[in-house]
């Protein structure tokens, strides 16, 4: 799994950080930052930082203090879009983006039966 953040940190140009968030959030479901935090080990003001990012890309949702990913086939579509859109790139097609968006697909949806 740790290619796989790598690899989206990388396609994303977003911090590992940000990126452990939000595979958090895609294993766990629904979870404040304290809550995020204590499960990093990190600390809590980044970890906002990490989510208020990720709300921002499209990539998690925030409902009374708590976040919730995405499924990954929006979220990191959702990402890529913005950072083509910070770039000012051409919003494309990307194979690599679509491929690791499938991987967390299973995931997402595992994390959910």
């Amino acid at each position: 799994m740790e290619e796989v953040e790598d690899a989206l940190a990388r396609e994303l140009m977003i911090s590992i950080g940000v990126i452990k968030v939000y595979m958090l959030l895609l294993r766990k479901g629904m979870l404040n930052a304290r809550e995020v935090a204590d499960e990093l080990d990190m600390d809590e003001g980044k970890v906002k930082d990490a989510l208020s990012n990720l709300v921002r890309d499209g990539a998690c949702i925030e409902i009374n203090g708590r976040y919730e990913a995405l499924n990954p086939r929006f979220a990191v579509t959702n990402m890529y879009r913005m950072l083509c859109l910070r770039m000012n790139r051409e919003v494309k097609r990307n194979e690599r983006i679509d491929g690791i968006a499938s991987i967390l697909a299973k995931i997402y949806d595992d994390a959910r039966r």
